[in-house]
């Protein structure tokens, strides 16, 4: 890989690899942490927060989408599927756009265009509008996301920052179905939770653009706008990197697959009550939220690759016992389980991605995975839905465990150390020097 001819490194031990030349990285240098800092740091927590409450409403509201718009299934799912489009775009654009606007300028154009969608979605719009907005939530979300990663990860100490980002979004996932699932069981204006978030927001684009003051919409490096376009491509062309996209694209799939079709689950499999069934969502996001607070210290101190794995193992396990059980309480206390143990997935994996790739695309890689790995979050809710209009909610669960096989193997794939030579034949497929390591036969 370009920058980088000794890139089998241990994801186990990274502190104890030695140290070679690299090129400059892109990433932002290292921040100390001052008064602005920490003002950065509270705004782009706060963007988390808002993409908490973003994707964690959809799963509640969809009992009531259907019957106020007279849509099956395969229709609603189309949101999912507009949702992608939206963070797909974010993941080919957070380059260009942050080359020219700066990290401050592409948070707060993310957080106008999030808003934009919420004002097509708040006033009960004809259900093709109300669709296409999702796109604008999609989209706006998705260059928040890459931005706030990307100013993360040049903390001191990047574990323990991303672990808390990651555990605020978890604070607006948590909050998002108790708001979504009061205002849809006690009144019939359910689209009104979207203008509580427009008005939230509001306060995101204020508060973003006040901790970015400082050279707001402001390039962060010379000639950014010529080299945007290098970036990309030596992203694109870096076979890490699509391993990494593929574990996150399969992981946030699974995390908001489970969230997003949980209710629907209980309500048509196991007849629960949409009104009290909704609660349970929030106890698998403050699961999820749990896990990323408490896991990151314990996962980095025994060792990422290890940890994840044993992760995994307890979440097939536990997605297997919520199949099995038939009982909305113990499928309340596993799914909650299921959340803990998933929860430290996404900031482990780009801490990991930090450590693994050549520095000088690390600014586009991190970027990159963390739009195409929100795009799950869209792309498999999707699908799901899509399976289910001809089959049946139940197919949740062989869904999941198969998203959970699926994030096994690529972990151990994105190890090289380890990798078997199958998975080098599949990093050769999009790596060009990875090709040129390949021993001729």
């Amino acid at each position: 890989m370009e920058g980088k001819s000794e890139q089998n490194v241990s994801i186990q031990d990274p502190e104890t690899q030695e140290t070679e030349e690299q090129p400059p990285s892109n990433l932002p240098p290292t921040e100390k942490i001052t008064h602005e800092v920490i003002g950065k740091i509270l705004s782009t927590n706060f963007a988390y927060f808002m993409g908490g409450l973003n994707d964690a409403a959809v799963g509640v509201l969809i009992p009531y989408i259907q019957p106020a718009y007279h849509v099956n299934l395969l229709q609603v799912s189309l949101i999912y599927l507009v949702n992608f489009v939206g963070w797909i775009t974010a993941s080919f654009i957070n380059i260009h756009v942050s080359s020219r606007l700066g990290t401050g300028g592409t948070l707060v154009v993310g957080a106008i265009v999030q808003c934009i969608g919420y004002a097509l979605m708040c006033w009960f719009a004809p259900f093709p509008l109300f669709v296409i907005a999702f796109f604008f939530t999609g989209c706006g979300v998705g260059l928040q996301d890459a931005q706030a990663n990307i100013f993360t990860v040049s903390l001191p100490n990047p574990h323990r920052w991303l672990g808390i980002l990651h555990a605020i979004y978890g604070v607006g996932t948590v909050i998002a179905p108790l708001v979504a699932n009061a205002m849809a069981s006690t009144t019939s204006y359910w689209y009104r939770y979207y203008l509580v978030a427009l008005g939230v927001g509001v306060i995101n684009i204020l508060f973003l653009a006040w901790a970015f003051r400082r050279g707001l919409f402001r390039p962060n490096v010379r000639n950014a706008k010529d080299t945007a376009g290098s970036e990309l491509q030596a992203t694109l062309s870096n076979g890490t990197v699509w391993l990494f996209n593929l574990f996150f694209f399969l992981y946030v799939g699974a995390e908001v697959t489970a969230g997003g079709w949980l209710v629907q689950f209980l309500v048509s499999v196991r007849n629960g009550d949409p009104e009290k069934v909704g609660y349970i969502a929030t106890a698998y996001w403050a699961g999820l939220t749990l896990g990323r607070l408490t896991l990151a210290d314990v996962t980095h101190r025994f060792g990422e690759r290890r940890m994840v794995f044993i992760y995994i193992a307890l979440a097939i396990a536990l997605q297997i016992m919520f199949w099995l059980i038939p009982h909305i309480i113990a499928n309340a206390v596993v799914i909650c389980l299921l959340g803990y143990f998933i929860g430290p997935f996404y900031p482990v994996g780009l801490y990991v991605l930090t450590e693994t790739v050549p520095a000088n695309v690390q600014n586009g890689a991190i970027g990159f995975a963390a739009s195409v790995g929100q795009a799950g979050s869209a792309a498999f809710p999707f699908l799901t839905g899509a399976i289910a209009s001809k089959a049946g909610v139940f197919v949740l669960q062989p869904v999941m465990i198969a998203l959970l096989v699926g994030i096994c193997l690529l972990w151990g794939l994105i190890n090289k150390e380890t990798m078997l030579p199958a998975g080098r034949r599949l990093l050769a497929l999009f790596s060009k020097d990875e090709r040129e390591r390949q021993p001729s036969s």
